[in-house]
């Protein structure tokens, strides 16, 4: 899964074929039976978008994450403020010591341990990237 080297770990190891509708990227399990000329709501387990040579995670990609799969992770307290922040949609400030060395790109966002989105580290800053439907109010 080239796709998905600069973002997980071990996804070499998932079962299952790529299969890719435009640039819609999803893991289809082994043995389903061809979908061609069906309306189906997701083709398989939809894990982002391929396209102008680069990926995009999916939520759906996320949330099926553990927090070891995952190249970069961010992750805040339920209790705390940056949490509430992230689930807003706003952009967090997290410094050189919590971006981690991971560099800069995408991260799995983690609250006490458990996945909720992607961010995209960029110079010390988490930019937001859950979808705007997950966000609160």
């Amino acid at each position: 899964m080239a796709f998905a080297r600069g973002h997980l770990r071990g996804a070499e190891r998932w079962e299952g074929r790529l299969v890719h509708y435009g640039s819609r990227v999803y893991l289809q399990p082994d043995g389903l039976p061809g979908l061609d000329g069906l309306k189906v709501v997701r083709a398989g387990w939809y894990l982002g978008d391929a396209a102008r040579g680069r990926f995009e995670p999916s939520q759906a990609l996320a949330m099926g994450l553990k927090a070891e799969e995952a190249v970069r992770t961010v992750a805040f307290d339920s209790s705390g403020t940056d949490i509430v922040r992230y689930l807003k949609g706003e952009t967090i400030h997290l410094g050189a010591d919590r971006a981690g060395s991971g560099g800069n790109g995408y991260a799995l966002v983690l609250a006490d341990g458990h996945p909720v989105g992607w961010g995209k580290i960029a110079d010390g800053m988490l930019k937001n990237a859950l979808p705007a439907g997950w966000r609160m109010i």
